[in-house]
């Protein structure tokens, strides 16, 4: 008699009304057991309930039983299940176990519903096939589970376990009457008198309330609700999403829900501003002004010189340089029409997903050694010209000029040669958080509640520089 070792498995309700229930798949498999003179003992009975078969790793049962093969002396002579998908609905992980158990242990799998002769060459086919439309139906479920949950969320309705502010009534998302008063002080707390999120998780833990896990709060918690949109009545969605804490992910789906908003807008937006500045993304030594008259103080700058655009009367801008008597631009700009057109630039640059300018931070400007070149051609142009200006003032001579010039030449061609084989630094990273960061910050510029105060200072996270060029009559963008 052969002593034999059982693995079963039910991953959705929807099997087990299918007639896969792992009292099922057992009941049927010791009656195969004693037709077939087979000895199943309970310790050697290996049950996942509620799992996945794509990954074997994944599934603790599967991989203690994997384990106990590999003992010695061997404890089971063969692994029953109910059908092939029970095993695996992965190709790969059926075909490494399988042969793993057989060839290295001397124990096959035997399906008792797909009975097929290990040593017959059309068994095998038929068993490459099963496995392959196992994983097939895996794949295919996954896909039609996406595309539900998508359709789900356009419609506003909750696919989750609801949020800490919340219980669920009939897949609907109802205020707790206790913790949306948590909420609220949360965002109260942080948007209006600046208590800072670990002092806020601190606060609420000596209260004694308690996350729906029944955790303590932490600051993480409390970062984690201040960003979260179904306080101000949203429902937010992000296909294949696994960093939970990931908030301005691009694919991110936003839509209105049915349930009640706890946060009013005007709160969050005070928040959202707030979290903006203090994110680590803010540009080093970053100064703004104290007390701005419009929110793009400091921002606009003259093409020609350089210098800030300051204003002129109550609603123009010209160059401080022109005012000073060192440049010729004596344009002006209508503030107004500035707004306007950095807003839609921000806004157009966004909905397209393409940022051109990006001025690089020092930091990271010679950090690499694509910057590092860079930064000697920098010099070596300083170089020449300062030769140049020797010259021409009589200090060298004509030979040491074409000397000195020959050897910055010989100089520039190495580093050049250097630099084209030189991977340049990818702006990916970058420009996905002016993505993202422009978002929040587009929304607090265009919102007439917030001070101008608040607007320039977010306004200076986002934007290194707009530059007017009075030739062109044209104002381009430069993101930090």
């Amino acid at each position: 008699m052969k002593i034999g070792a059982v693995y079963i498995r039910v991953s959705t309700d929807e099997q087990a009304r299918d007639g896969y229930s792992l009292a099922a798949q057992l009941k049927a498999i010791k009656q195969y057991a004693q037709n077939n003179d087979i000895l199943i003992e309970s310790e050697f009975i290996f049950k996942d309930e509620g799992i996945s078969g794509r990954k074997a790793e994944k599934r603790p049962a599967f991989m203690e039983m994997i384990k106990q093969a590999k003992s010695k002396p061997k404890k089971f002579d063969v692994i029953l299940v109910h059908k092939l998908d029970r095993f695996s609905r992965n190709r790969e992980d059926s075909i490494v176990y399988k042969s793993l158990l057989k060839k290295e242990y001397g124990i096959p799998v035997i399906s008792i519903s797909e009975p097929l002769n290990p040593d017959d060459k059309m068994s095998v086919i038929m068993e490459a096939i099963l496995e392959a439309m196992a994983e097939y139906y895996s794949i295919n479920l996954s896909g039609e589970v996406k595309k539900g949950q998508l359709e789900k969320h356009s419609k506003g309705e909750p696919q989750a376990k609801p949020p800490f502010g919340y219980d669920i009534v009939d897949n609907k998302f109802i205020p707790n009457q206790i913790e949306k008063n948590i909420v609220k002080m949360i965002f109260e707390e942080h948007g209006l008198n600046n208590i800072p999120m670990l002092q806020i998780a601190k606060d609420v833990n000596e209260l004694g309330i308690k996350t729906k896990k029944g955790n303590k709060f932490e600051n993480r918690t409390i970062s984690y609700i201040l960003n979260n949109p179904v306080y101000i009545g949203k429902l937010r969605y992000t296909p294949g999403r696994r960093d939970t804490y990931d908030f301005d992910d691009p694919n991110t789906i936003l839509v209105d829900g049915k349930h009640e908003p706890i946060i009013d807008i005007n709160l969050w937006n005070t928040v959202q501003c707030k979290l903006a500045k203090n994110n680590k993304w803010k540009k080093p030594h970053q100064q703004t002004s104290t007390n701005p008259k419009h929110w793009t103080k400091g921002l606009i700058r003259c093409k020609e010189c350089g210098c800030t655009m300051v204003t002129c009367g109550k609603a123009k801008l010209r160059c401080n340089g022109y005012n000073k008597g060192k440049c010729s631009n004596y344009s002006t700009l209508d503030i107004n029409e500035v707004y306007n057109l950095i807003i839609s630039m921000i806004k157009e640059n966004i909905d397209n997903g393409v940022i051109n300018n990006i001025v690089p931070h020092k930091k990271e400007e010679i950090s690499n050694k694509y910057g590092i070149i860079k930064k000697q051609l920098e010099k070596l142009d300083e170089k020449e010209i300062r030769i140049k200006e020797a010259y021409r003032e009589g200090i060298d001579t004509l030979e040491e000029y074409k000397e000195n010039k020959n050897i910055i030449l010989k100089e520039k061609n190495k580093l050049i040669k250097e630099l084209n084989l030189t991977e340049k630094p990818k702006e990916n990273n970058r420009k996905k958080e002016i993505l993202e960061n422009g978002k929040k910050i587009y929304q607090i510029l265009i919102d007439d509640s917030i001070s101008i105060k608040e607007k320039n200072e977010v306004a200076n996270i986002l934007i290194n520089k707009v530059e007017f060029d009075p030739n062109d009559n044209i104002l381009e963008l430069y993101y930090n």
